[in-house]
């Protein structure tokens, strides 16, 4: 049979690609401060994942509301919500706050603030608002236990979001001023990228930014929506959605929009806990076709959960989340920024792949469920450079991110903090990061941190 030129020359560039294959070895992340090398085996059978039982979701059905949510109940370092400065470009070449934070801002906050610009020794975080009452108070003693009084007063999550202060505008200020320009830079290389529309950038994330606060969810939907959901069955599902995830080899973009659409469904929709498993499982299905080319099919779906529900069950469900939706799911991922800050690193692959661990661990922790995504990308990114010794956060970082490293640094406590405690918190995650793919990535944070916290030797 004649073989046409077309056809030899793909065969040749399929064994181009296999010999290429064959001889690139996947690179580790390596710990200089440690000789020893860590090895992990993952030898686990296929098959389904099966169904999320009701013993195993009401396994801690005994304890108390307080002790339930003791475990995310830490009082948030971060005291007052404001929002990242969103660059645009203008005549004065500075950067603008988002349009809505300064509606956000109340008068008598507004006094309290010009009181302390007064006082040098009175620190502006320190100011706090009480949902009991309309005044801002300051703090007395930063130490005090707001329950202290009151044993047996319900720990309700705070959630956290980036600092804003006068010293931190000033500082992504200058480094906007440094970094900005109003003409394409002949020499960056996404200048001459089509695909990176370098002349549409700015506006792009700008847009992104508004998105990521119109899709936001309720930070408190279980507390103020729902019955029967706790924290607690929403990290057992956020666990399996990880093991699915993983099984049907889907993009990072899907895991991440399945959580914002899990969340949003639930902060309008009261839901049984015999429903709860069906809604991770089509939130799934939906981010997939938004986000994936192949999408797995209703069959599989079904079958990932036990066949506990029908396949006419499924689509009815399925429905009736995206007419609730009202058909949004243009919700901004993390991934999207984190390219983006990416570009102060030149792209560094393991400082990518490490954060990446991080953002990841971000969906199993009640604080931020509507944090900016920008933020949590950003804080990532930081915390994966702290750990692999690549220097401090500069200004072209502030620049591409939008952050300073003292917004940030209360993310890396809390990234480090919930890697102490792994097998509690992100057990799934821990393992799936664990793998060669991913550098183990988890690994080297684990003995990162028992680096960090061991006694120093003299």
């Amino acid at each position: 049979m004649r073989v046409s030129t077309r056809t030899a020359i793909h065969r040749a560039n399929d064994e181009n690609i296999k010999q290429n294959l064959k001889s690139k070895k996947a690179k580790e992340i390596t710990i200089p401060t440690s000789s020893k090398s860590i090895t992990i085996s993952h030898n686990r059978p296929r098959r389904a994942l099966g169904v999320v039982t009701s013993s195993a979701l009401n396994s801690q059905s005994t304890q108390s509301n307080s002790h339930k949510q003791s475990q995310y109940q830490q009082q948030s370092e971060i005291t007052r919500r404001s929002r990242v400065p969103v660059y645009v470009e203008s005549e004065s070449n500075k950067p603008l706050q988002l349009h809505n934070q300064q509606q956000q801002q109340q008068p008598q906050r507004a006094e309290v603030l010009s009181q302390v610009e007064e006082d040098e020794d009175i620190d502006v975080s320190s100011i706090t608002s009480d949902t009991q009452a309309t005044d801002y108070e300051l703090e007395d003693d930063e130490d005090a236990d707001p329950y202290e009084d009151d044993e047996d007063a319900q720990y309700i999550n705070e959630p956290m979001s980036p600092l804003m202060n006068e010293s931190i505008y000033l500082k992504i200020t200058s480094a906007y001023n440094i970094y900005s320009k109003n003409y394409l830079d002949p020499e960056d290389e996404d200048t001459f990228d089509v695909t990176m529309v370098s002349e549409y950038g700015n506006q792009i994330f700008n847009y992104l930014h508004d998105l990521e606060v119109k899709y936001a969810p309720n930070p408190k939907y279980i507390e103020e929506k729902q019955t029967e959901l706790r924290w607690d069955h929403r990290s057992t599902l956020m666990d399996w959605l990880v093991q699915l995830h993983s099984r049907f080899n889907l993009l990072p973009e899907t895991l991440f929009l399945s959580v914002n659409i899990i969340d949003r469904f639930l902060s309008l929709k009261a839901i049984s806990l015999s429903r709860f498993q069906l809604c991770g499982a089509v939130a799934l299905f939906v981010a997939a076709k938004y986000e994936e080319i192949n999408v797995p099919t209703v069959s599989q779906m079904t079958y990932m959960v036990g066949n506990q529900f029908t396949v006419a069950e499924f689509l009815k469900a399925e429905k009736f989340m995206v007419e609730t939706l009202h058909f949004e799911f243009g919700w901004p991922g993390p991934m999207s920024f984190l390219r983006r800050g990416s570009k102060a690193d030149d792209y560094d692959n393991e400082v990518r792949t490490l954060a990446k661990y991080f953002l990841e661990i971000t969906i199993m922790e009640p604080k931020l469920v509507a944090a900016p995504t920008s933020w949590l990308a950003a804080g990532a990114q930081y915390t994966s450079r702290k750990m692999l010794g690549r220097g401090n956060w500069s200004d072209c970082h502030v620049f591409y991110s939008g952050y300073s490293a003292e917004q940030l640094e209360p993310l890396c406590e809390l990234f480090e903090d919930c890697c102490l405690n792994y097998r509690t918190h992100h057990k799934a995650i821990f393992e799936k990061y664990s793998e060669r793919r991913f550098k183990k990535s988890a690994l080297y944070v684990q003995e990162y941190l028992s680096t960090l916290l061991s006694p120093s030797t003299p």
